[in-house]
């Protein structure tokens, strides 16, 4: 029998069910994560000695991030957590895009930082947003999506998995739904990676959330798919543009050098 492993936060309390809502740091993602906390505290953006173990660090975990998803490295941006991706997804897309279109559709059961944020748009800027309802299994009907969607559709925004159901939504449909009317597709996955498969290629997404606290990270650590050529209007001043993207620069967060292990 494999030897039954402990974590030292959860030794001397009742069982811990609420795993969706955040896991416990791994020890060994504590242990990696170390070095990058004291010893290599440089810098990454800067040319000096001390900038480059942190920046070998980051540009590893880009290409762990990257090959979890099956993307290329330069696609992989991180950020302050699953919010903050979820906020530069939604509000980077629509406010690039405002020539296309100011209308978002997005569902009724999404996590708030995706539904705020589109709420937020829609006050701040003018933008229409459809919630759309879920069936009785709490999925999205793809024919629903094509009876809300129209031409000046900028971003479709829905979520991969549910953290309080377990539903998983048919994203490979709706991107396509998306894509034929010239939309963009964000999902926020932050409760599928690493549980399920995925595939970005497989789901045809244009934007994807990942979350660090519900793989065993700690929190502040996130990430966000964005497809090459793929623009995204800044949501903090000082970030800086790259290839078509947003690259977010949080220095201290991006020492984080491990598996994908990254809301």
């Amino acid at each position: 029998m494999r030897e039954r492993l402990s974590h030292p936060g959860l030794e001397q309390g009742p069982i811990y069910l609420d795993y969706n809502g955040t896991t416990p740091i791994d020890p060994q993602v504590f242990e990696a994560m170390a070095p990058y906390l004291m010893v290599h505290f440089g810098n990454p953006s800067s040319t000096h000695f001390y900038a480059h173990a942190p920046h070998k660090a980051i540009e590893t975990a880009r290409e762990q991030v990257a090959r979890l998803l099956s993307v290329s490295s330069a696609e992989i941006f991180f950020t302050a957590g699953g919010s903050e991706s979820d906020t530069l997804a939604i509000r980077g897309a629509a406010l690039s895009r405002q020539a296309h279109g100011k209308h978002l559709i997005t569902q009724v059961t999404e996590h708030p930082a995706v539904l705020a944020t589109c709420r937020q748009i829609a006050h701040e800027h003018g933008f229409h947003v459809t919630e759309l309802p879920v069936d009785a299994n709490g999925q999205v009907r793809p024919v629903d999506v094509e009876a809300a969607i129209n031409e000046q559709t900028t971003l479709v925004s829905i979520m991969a998995a549910n953290n309080e159901t377990g539903t998983l939504q048919p994203i490979a449909k709706i991107a396509e739904i998306a894509h034929k009317y010239g939309a963009l597709m964000h999902t926020d996955a932050s409760q599928a990676v690493g549980k399920i498969p995925i595939e970005v290629t497989t789901l045809g997404v244009d934007l994807l959330t990942v979350a660090g606290h519900k793989l065993y990270a700690p929190k502040g650590v996130g990430a966000l798919y964005v497809r090459s050529g793929v623009q995204l209007e800044p949501i903090i001043a000082g970030e800086v543009r790259n290839e078509g993207c947003v690259r977010v620069l949080r220095t201290s967060l991006e020492s984080w050098h491990l598996e994908p292990h990254v809301r």
